[in-house]
């Protein structure tokens, strides 16, 4: 992995971590984008797929708070795609009293 698609787990403060590329021809059939960190083997999204619908419902907008699967997030972007899908870039919320981190 290149210096550029390093990841740090927001977590543990760890650079072991594997990117799951969003995609939905090749090695994976995912429609969001993550990285797994293989210390703690907590999951952080970086790209989530979202209809029209969930985006409206939702209220997502950048700079807005969310919870993704048990962790926050800060919205930094929502980009429109298609017909009916939207791109939500997201950072971790490094105030998520669920992380732990490791000492600076």
């Amino acid at each position: 992995m290149s210096a550029s698609e390093q990841r740090i787990c927001p977590g543990c403060g760890s650079r072991q971590t594997v990117l799951v590329l969003r995609g939905l021809a090749g090695p994976t059939d995912e429609s969001d984008q993550y990285f797994r960190c293989l210390e703690c083997d907590r999951v952080t999204y970086e790209i989530v797929s979202r209809t029209e619908r969930e985006v409206r419902a939702s209220r997502l907008a950048p700079g807005r708070s969310v919870r993704e699967r048990g962790s926050a997030y800060t919205v930094r972007r929502v980009l429109k795609v298609g017909v009916n899908e939207y791109l939500v870039y997201l950072t971790p919320d490094l105030d998520d009293r669920a992380l732990s981190f490791a000492p600076r």
